[in-house]
C-alpha cells in the first residue's frame, strides 16, 4: 500500500529525492490520479496529500498521506508541507488539483514558495475564479455569453426575482466546494416559484451564498470545454478543446464520456475571458452551446486541471509533465504548442456506469447503445501497470449495489 505515516516522511524523502525534484500533489481525485501516473511513469518521486479516500490514492506511484480537510485545518497542511519543504535539497513542485487545495496554496504563497515552485494566480485572482459571483462578473465585463444570473441576498429578494424567472431553474452555490459539501451535488434544480423560494430558505446561508440561474437547454453533448497551460507570462504553453458526451448525474455532474474536438470559438473566448483574469496556470472554461441565438454561454471557469485531465494526456497534451518541465527550469517551445489529437475519447468507468444505469432508469439509453459508445475509449481509472484504483472503484460500486439490494429488500 502506498499510505505513509508522517513519521516516516524523512526517511522516504532521504531515499527517495535527490536525483529529480518531487512532485507533491494535492488531492487524490481522479484529476490526481491522472498527475501521479504521468509523473511517477518518468521516475519523479511523487507525494500525494488529500483528505478523502478518493481512487486516486490507492495508486502505486508516490506515497500517499492522510490529512484532515484542507478547508477546515489548512495549517496541518502547511506544516506538513514546510516540513516536507526544509528536507528538500532542491525546490519541490506543487501541484493542487481542487478549488480547496489551489485557495490554499494561492493565499500561502509567500510561506510556501519558500521551498515549493507552483504555477498559480494570486490570491485574489484565485478567489474571483473560485467565487461564481465575482467569476460571472468579469466575464460580463470582458464580453463573455453567460446564463441569466440573479444573485439574491435575501428571502425576500427571491419572492421578488421569482415572478421573472423561467422554471425549471438552477440554484447554484457561489463556491463550489462549499456548496457541494452542504448539498452533496452541484446544483438544486427548482420547478415553481414555490419550490424555489423554499429551497433557497432551506439552502442559502452567509458562509454558502447562492445564485438563481436560468436552464441552458440541451444535453449533455452541448457542453464543451477549453482546457490549457499559460506560463507565467500569460502565454499559452499547451490547450486542447473537448465535448462532454454524457456526465453523472446527467445534465448537471461530472464528465463521464469526453471526446477531444475542434472548438475555435470556444477556445477564443477562453482566451479572451483568461485575458481579462490576466491569467496564469492550469486551467479549464467550460461553455454550453444555446440553440436560441447559437451562443456559447459560461459554465465555469476552474483555475486548475479538472477530472478529465487524463483526456488531454491520451491525446498527447501531458499537463502534468509539461508543468513539470516548466518548473524545474527546462526550455519548452512556446511558440508552437503541440498539437491535440481528435476524436480521444476518454471513459470514467465509475462515473459512467452510474450515468448509463440513470439513463437507462428514464429511458433514454439502452445497454446496446451504451456499449457502443464505449468503443474506442481511453480508461481514466483503469491501467494495467496501476490496477487498484479500479479494483478499489469496482468494489465501492459492488458494495453500493449490495446496499441498494438490502434497503429494498428491507422496504
Amino acid at each position: 500500500m502506498p499510505f505513509i505515516a508522517r513519521k516516516q516522511l524523512e526517511g522516504w524523502l532521504s531515499r527517495s529525492c535527490g536525483k529529480r525534484p518531487l512532485a507533491v500533489i494535492l488531492g487524490g481525485s481522479v484529476n490526481g490520479l491522472s498527475f501521479a501516473r504521468s509523473l511517477g511513469r518518468r521516475q519523479i518521486p511523487i507525494l500525494l496529500l488529500d483528505s478523502e479516500r478518493f481512487l486516486g490514492i490507492y495508486t502505486r506511484y508516490g506515497k500517499v498521506v492522510l490529512l484532515p480537510p484542507a478547508d477546515e485545518r489548512p495549517q496541518d497542511w502547511i506544516d506538513l508541507l514546510e516540513s516536507v519543504g526544509s528536507r528538500l535539497d532542491a525546490p519541490g513542485i506543487l501541484f493542487p488539483t481542487s478549488d480547496v487545495h489551489c485557495l490554499l496554496v494561492a493565499q500561502q504563497r509567500d510561506r510556501l514558495g519558500r521551498y515549493f515552485r507552483f504555477l498559480l494566480p494570486d490570491a485574489e485572482t484565485v478567489e474571483r475564479i473560485v467565487n461564481k459571483r465575482l467569476q460571472y462578473g468579469i466575464a460580463q465585463a470582458a464580453g463573455t455569453p453567460i446564463p441569466r444570473t440573479y444573485f439574491p441576498e435575501s428571502v425576500e429578494e427571491v419572492r421578488r426575482l421569482s415572478t421573472d424567472v423561467p422554471y425549471p431553474c438552477l440554484l447554484k452555490p457561489y463556491t463550489s466546494h462549499i456548496g457541494r459539501k452542504k448539498l452533496g451535488k452541484k446544483v438544486v434544480v427548482v420547478y415553481s416559484q414555490v419550490e424555489l423560494i423554499s429551497e433557497y430558505e432551506r439552502v442559502s446561508s452567509a458562509d454558502a451564498p447562492f445564485m438563481v440561474q436560468e436552464i441552458i437547454l440541451g444535453g449533455d453533448d452541448a457542453i464543451f470545454d477549453y482546457l490549457a497551460l499559460w506560463d507565467a507570462g500569460g502565454r499559452e504553453l499547451a490547450w486542447l478543446t473537448k465535448r462532454k458526451l454524457r456526465q453523472y448525474p446527467p445534465l448537471y455532474g461530472d464528465g463521464s464520456l469526453q471526446i477531444t474536438i475542434e472548438a475555435p470559438e470556444v477556445a477564443d473566448l477562453s482566451r479572451h475571458l483568461l485575458r481579462a483574469f490576466n491569467y496564469c496556470g492550469f486551467v479549464g472554461v467550460e461553455f454550453k452551446f444555446d440553440a436560441r441565438d447559437h451562443t456559447y454561454r459560461l459554465m465555469e471557469v476552474n483555475a486548475r486541471t479538472h477530472s478529465s485531465n487524463q483526456l488531454a494526456i491520451s491525446a498527447g497534451v501531458d499537463f502534468p509533465w509539461i508543468g513539470y518541465q516548466y518548473l524545474t527550469g527546462c526550455v519548452l517551445d512556446t511558440q508552437a504548442p503541440k498539437p491535440f489529437r481528435l476524436g480521444v475519447k476518454l471513459l470514467n468507468e465509475e462515473l459512467d456506469v452510474q450515468a448509463y444505469l440513470a439513463l437507462r432508469k428514464s429511458g433514454t439509453l439502452n445497454l446496446w447503445r451504451w456499449l457502443h459508445s464505449l468503443r474506442g475509449s481511453k480508461a481514466a481509472i483503469g491501467a494495467w501497470d496501476d490496477p487498484l484504483p479500479l479494483i478499489m472503484g469496482l468494489w465501492r460500486f459492488l458494495r453500493l449495489c449490495c446496499g441498494n439490494l438490502w434497503s429494498a429488500g428491507r422496504g
